[in-house]
């Protein structure tokens, strides 16, 4: 198989989704071919990386639990707490939506960080898997002194 067609089946190699014959001439040509070596190499480090940094989740019930709260506060008493309501449920929808935004922003960071790291692979100035490596310590270190911010 061709270096090109190795590459395509990385996915499926990491994921253990090749049949068994696939498999065997997968490892075989990556024992054999050292550019491969080196990408595959570079390439189920970096996905085991990023396997590390946990996704930022809401909560179980988040969503339902803040719409329940959010009735609650709709059904108000007429008189002097009903302007205390409504600036209550604004204040409780701008903060669903600035929890919204953080997830994704979060999830678009991770997302990021994955470019990078898949740019970092295929960038043909990285001719040795060592410079990966030390990216990494280097981040380990950086996000230490960053108070846990990766890249």
């Amino acid at each position: 198989m061709s270096c090109k067609e190795m590459q395509r089946k990385f996915d499926d190699r990491l994921d253990d989704r090749l049949g068994e014959v696939d498999r065997m001439a997968f490892d075989e040509h990556v024992t054999v071919c050292a550019e491969c070596r080196q990408d595959w190499r570079a390439y189920a480090n970096a996905w085991a990386t990023l396997q590390h940094h946990a996704d930022i989740e809401p909560s179980f019930g988040f969503t339902a639990r803040t719409l329940r709260r959010l009735t609650e506060l709709v059904v108000v008493p007429s008189g002097f707490w009903r302007p205390v309501f409504r600036w209550a449920v604004l204040a409780a929808g701008v903060i669903v939506l600035g929890v919204g935004a953080w997830v994704g922003h979060e999830r678009l960071v991770a997302q990021r960080r994955a470019e990078i790291y898949a740019g970092i692979r295929q960038a043909d100035y990285l001719e040795d898997f060592d410079v990966i490596a030390s990216l990494d310590q280097l981040n380990s270190a950086q996000s230490g002194a960053n108070g846990g911010n990766k890249l």
